[in-house]
């Protein structure tokens, strides 16, 4: 609406310079809106200083008009501090490559905010008339000359915005008559007041939506509590980074906060099953799967903890800035992931050194060796990236971990990539001491191939994997500096009047990006895929689940038996009673038999 008007206004002018001749030389022509005003300025916005204290006239007299907008009548002050606005922005990010920007300023606010000049009635007799004080031509040369972008905005020759000396208004209608009716306007030169507060006064700076001003010299709001800032300004980057749309990174949230779900499960069931229920195959391969099993696991409750706290507010605790290590959750979780992505690939190394050493029968140094070695290395690294304060989440990340390229590459990915290369190493041997031994016993083929798809389904995924994300990190590491240049193209979209639905910083490829989080979610599946199905695992749980019906079975059997036991004691109870009145009876019988016995005698005597 405001070009379309400019348009008219320019139009407006060519036509008066050809109907009248009769204009003074060094001014220039202006023109009479019969309703504009002289307002006092309407102040700043809020939490944005803008034109207070700059006023040629200190802001008591603002050439004023209204304007039909969308509908609507507008100030054309308010108009005018929605441009003085974007010029401050276009401003604050040309620090470094013009020279006194606070001049220029103080110019623009005069040029949007005109002092305006009111006749009287003596002057007019019709009525009084409001007319704006433009820019001297020296000034506007003064602005471009300091910083030469400007004049891709700003043309000095334009009379009617920059006269030499003044304006001339035609105000016969108005009853105006002298000099042909013209009356003149002095310009103004702000230079005089910008001399006197200068000193006293700081260049202001202003960020397109949605970039956030920050005062960076303030160490609340300095770079390491997580506040990426645009240089050579006080704006910082949106968290999380705007590489991506907001569809796009919620894509990638779901899907780690799924996949790592189904890893924690995974993981915690390959712990279950080699270290917990199994009593029998105590073997260092198994010890090896535990113990991966557990440091990725302790990966993936990072993710939970993430998801659980709540992702956005966890990666931006605040707006603009990212979380770092004083964040209590990042420090935390950044431990927790460094220490179980490192351990896993020790004991990765570990299992593929102990598998060699068994089938070529190299005598091996003592297990726990590689367990005190695996630890101390594992600690050291975390220990000392905690004690830098490196764990941060970053722009462009959905964990907190160490982002200072030379630490992650000294204490991880080189002595990481190392290990692995051994383990690969190591893999590559036994298949191939396997393969020779499975001529020798005249094993076909075919069942070679069979018996090995497990250990190339092993080396290839996470040798792979691995591969992946090292490529991954180091072209991006590559191209790191490209990605900071691109981000001036970034402002430029913004600048011109561009969203956060159409603006972008430069990035990794989205695609590439979501695979590598991919991959860092998929081992605990991987893993479990691999041990987790194996014929180890199933006879495992076989034997838990047939101990467990056996001592079902033996407590029954004991329960039986012990009942059997009691009924047997009290039959013979109950026949020892009966024997004893049996004999009891047999004893009185007698007795009384031989009672009798003595009785027949005794008569028998007596007859004698």
């Amino acid at each position: 609406m405001i070009k379309f008007f400019l348009i008219f206004l320019i139009l407006k002018i060519i036509i008066t310079n050809c109907e009248n001749n009769g204009y003074s030389k060094g001014y220039g022509v202006g023109i009479v809106f019969p309703d504009a005003k002289c307002l006092s300025y309407v102040g700043d916005l809020i939490d944005q200083p803008l034109c207070n204290n700059r006023l040629y006239n200190g802001g008591n007299n603002i050439y004023s008009t209204v304007s039909l907008v969308n509908n609507k009548n507008i100030s054309s002050q308010e108009l005018s501090k929605i441009e003085i606005l974007k010029s401050f922005e276009a401003l604050t990010f040309l620090q470094d490559q013009c020279d006194d920007l606070l001049f220029t300023q103080f110019s623009l606010c005069d040029l949007n905010f005109s002092p305006c000049v009111e006749t009287v009635q003596k002057i007019t007799p019709v009525q009084n008339v409001s007319l704006p004080q433009r820019l001297c031509k020296s000034v506007c040369e003064r602005m471009v000359s300091n910083c030469p972008r400007l004049s891709l905005k700003i043309d000095c020759s334009i009379s009617f915005l920059f006269p030499e000396l003044g304006t001339e208004y035609n105000l016969t209608q108005y009853g105006y008559t002298e000099n042909k009716g013209l009356y003149k306007v002095p310009c103004i030169d702000p230079t005089d007041g910008y001399n006197k507060i200068a000193n006293q006064t700081e260049l202001i700076q202003a960020c397109p939506y949605p970039l956030l001003l920050k005062n960076s010299s303030d160490p609340k709001y300095s770079p390491n509590k997580g506040y990426t800032y645009l240089p050579p300004t006080n704006c910082v980057l949106t968290c999380p980074m705007p590489n991506y749309t907001k569809n796009q990174w919620q894509r990638v949230y779901d899907m780690a906060k799924t996949l790592s779900s189904i890893s924690f499960v995974c993981a915690c069931y390959n712990i279950l099953t080699f270290g917990i229920l199994n009593r029998k195959r105590k073997s260092k391969y198994n010890i090896c799967i535990t113990l991966m099993s557990t440091s990725i696991a302790l990966v993936y409750l990072t993710d939970i903890i993430k998801f659980g706290y709540g992702i956005e507010e966890f990666l931006c605790p605040e707006p603009g800035r990212s979380a770092v290590q004083n964040d209590a959750a990042c420090g935390i979780t950044g431990a927790m992931f460094h220490f179980g992505i490192t351990y896993c690939c020790c004991w990765a190394m570990t299992m593929s050194i102990v598998l060699f050493c068994s089938v070529k029968r190299i005598k091996l140094f003592y297990f726990r060796h590689f367990m005190i070695g695996n630890t101390i290395f594992t600690i050291i690294t975390t220990v000392i990236l905690l004690s830098a304060k490196k764990m941060i989440a970053g722009t462009g990340y959905i964990e907190c971990w160490v982002r200072e390229r030379w630490f992650v590459i000294t204490l991880f990915w080189l002595p990481c990539g190392i290990g692995l290369a051994i383990g690969i190493f190591c893999i590559g041997g036994v298949i191939h001491e396997i393969y020779n031994i499975s001529k020798k016993v005249n094993i076909r083929e075919s069942e070679f191939i069979l018996r090995q798809i497990k250990p190339f389904s092993l080396v290839f995924s996470v040798a792979g994997s691995f591969l992946y994300l090292f490529i991954f990190f180091f072209d991006v590491e590559r191209k790191i500096d490209s990605y900071k240049d691109a981000v001036a193209d970034y402002v430029l979209c913004l600048l011109s009047g561009g969203s956060e639905e159409t603006c972008f910083t430069t990035g990794p490829n989205y695609t590439s990006f979501f695979i590598f989080y991919f991959f860092i979610r998929v081992f605990g599946v991987l893993f479990f895929s691999i041990y987790g199905t194996s014929r180890v695992a199933r006879d495992i749980w076989s034997e838990v689940v047939f101990d467990e019906v056996r001592s079902r079975l033996s407590q029954s059997e004991s329960v039986i038996s012990r009942n059997n036991s009691r009924t047997d004691i009290s039959i013979g109870k109950n026949n020892n009673s009966k024997s004893s009145n049996n004999s009891k009876n047999s004893n009185n019988s007698k007795n009384s038999n031989n009672s009798s016995d003595n009785d027949s005698k005794s008569i028998e005597l007596e007859k004698k």
